[in-house]
């Protein structure tokens, strides 16, 4: 069994009246039972490789593969595909479909066969897991950006996908929801998801990733665990994100301490602090 969930070979994808490919060979491969981010600048392809990877959008050329199966377009092998893949929209207004939470989580469970009963019990758990019990009936016009994005996210994990998407998470969240939804992520994690997630929040990235994918033009220009990705990323002037706030700190501090390993958390970073300042 290969190690990898999810395989782009080769792929090409133009939208209609493009003068160039927004895919141009894309190779990429996705570890199982990563936290894998997903970066680049606007208009890398980000968002067009997800497309594809949920089934969404037919590649021009190339070969997607989930778990070694190739990814068709016929109507029952597509179904079964989009049951292994969920994807999250960076607005929560594009996936936001019922009147209420509980209507909302429900949807998605409707259309796969189960009974009353089977979809309420999911319902109930799902409310339970994403600690969304108490807005259960609420009207979503009345939640918050960030519970609106949670109950996206619950919507789509009703469903028990193996790999989930999601586009641009932490967009428009304040610090607050932002650390709440990176709870909410190592908790799916945990569950055995693999998670594959497009942003610009490289903060974000860089304290919560496992392995990092970089795309540019269409193609993937570099991969692998996060500390030797940034390091890398460090030594190309021409990368436009330029680097995460505690990347930049400890680059500064790193020469005093050289057996210490990069921090990954502000915490981390704190004790670090307090380390060399007793020893000094």
């Amino acid at each position: 069994m290969s190690e990898y969930l999810l395989e782009f070979k080769d792929v090409y994808y133009s939208y209609p009246m493009a003068t160039s490919p927004t895919l141009q060979g894309l190779n990429l491969r996705l570890p199982k039972y990563k936290k894998t981010a997903l970066i680049g600048q606007n208009g890398c392809g980000k968002s067009t490789m997800f497309l594809i990877a949920d089934g969404l959008a037919k590649p021009d050329r190339g070969v997607v593969m989930l778990d070694n199966i190739p990814l068709t377009f016929d109507r029952a092998a597509l179904k079964r595909w989009r049951q292994r893949v969920g994807l999250v929209f960076q607005d929560p207004e594009q996936q936001l479909v019922a009147p209420t939470v509980a209507a909302d989580i429900s949807y998605g469970l409707c259309n796969q066969g189960l009974s009353e009963a089977e979809v309420a019990a999911k319902v109930t758990q799902t409310l339970r897991d994403f600690n969304l019990e108490a807005l259960a009936m609420s009207p979503l016009q009345h939640l918050s950006l960030g519970q609106k994005k949670r109950v996206s996210i619950a919507g789509v994990m009703a469903l028990q996908p193996d790999l989930l998407l999601l586009d641009e998470p932490t967009a428009y969240l304040d610090p607050v929801q932002t650390r709440n939804l990176l709870i909410e992520l190592e908790a799916i994690a945990k569950l055995g998801t693999t998670l594959l997630i497009a942003t610009h929040d490289l903060d974000f990235v860089y304290q919560w990733a496992d392995w990092v994918l970089v795309m540019e033009q269409g193609k993937l220009i570099a991969e692998g665990e996060t500390i030797a990705v940034f390091t890398q990323l460090q030594s190309m002037p021409d990368f436009a994100l330029g680097m995460p706030i505690l990347w930049q700190m400890w680059s500064r501090l790193a020469d005093r301490m050289p057996h210490l390993p990069a921090p990954r958390s502000i915490d981390e970073f704190t004790t670090y602090l307090e380390k060399d300042r007793f020893n000094n």
